[in-house]
């Protein structure tokens, strides 16, 4: 066989090769872009918004601020975040995430914003929620994705909830 021939050969099988791992796959997601965890679609925001910027970005795609509500979500969540930022520390200063809780209504007592219900499951870092005026909750990254409460008008990235039966829709960030 020429060398021709090989070359050919070789272009053509990358080709294939290349065109196969393109293609888009036949069972999509139930949750198309965003990622599946158990029963729940979520988008972790690669952008910051305030508290309530991000209230208004997910209720955009007919989503929810994030809710924990279980030990087991929120094992999930945490397995997730730690495989997104797996990095030491200083990797991890970015890496805060707005979530459903907050105590506007009435100081120390923590609600979700979707369902309104008081916390049951609550996973603080050391010293949080503290009393200063801070009324929503992140999740750190610096903590190892422990809870914290913040100032609303500061900027973090956020997570959105939906239930996996809906169409979550498209988003770059």
């Amino acid at each position: 066989m020429s060398m021709v021939m090989i070359c050919l050969k070789t272009i053509v099988i990358w080709g294939l090769l290349c065109l196969f791992a393109t293609q888009p796959s036949t069972g999509q997601s139930p949750c198309g872009t965003w990622v599946l965890l158990s029963e729940s679609c979520y988008l972790f925001s690669d952008f910051v918004a305030t508290w309530g910027d991000a209230i208004a970005i997910c209720n955009a795609f007919n989503a929810k601020l994030l809710s924990v509500e279980t030990s087991d979500e929120n094992f999930l969540l945490d397995g997730y975040l730690q495989t997104k930022h797996p990095h030491a520390d200083n990797d991890k200063i970015a890496a805060d995430y707005w979530t459903g809780g907050n105590d506007i209504e009435k100081e120390g007592s923590f609600k979700w914003l979707a369902t309104d219900q008081h916390f049951v499951y609550t996973y603080w870092m050391i010293h949080q929620p503290d009393p200063a005026e801070q009324d929503c909750v992140e999740i750190r990254g610096v903590s190892n994705f422990k809870w914290h409460d913040d100032n609303c008008e500061h900027q973090h990235r956020f997570i959105c909830e939906k239930p996996m039966t809906g169409s979550p829709g498209e988003i770059i960030g």
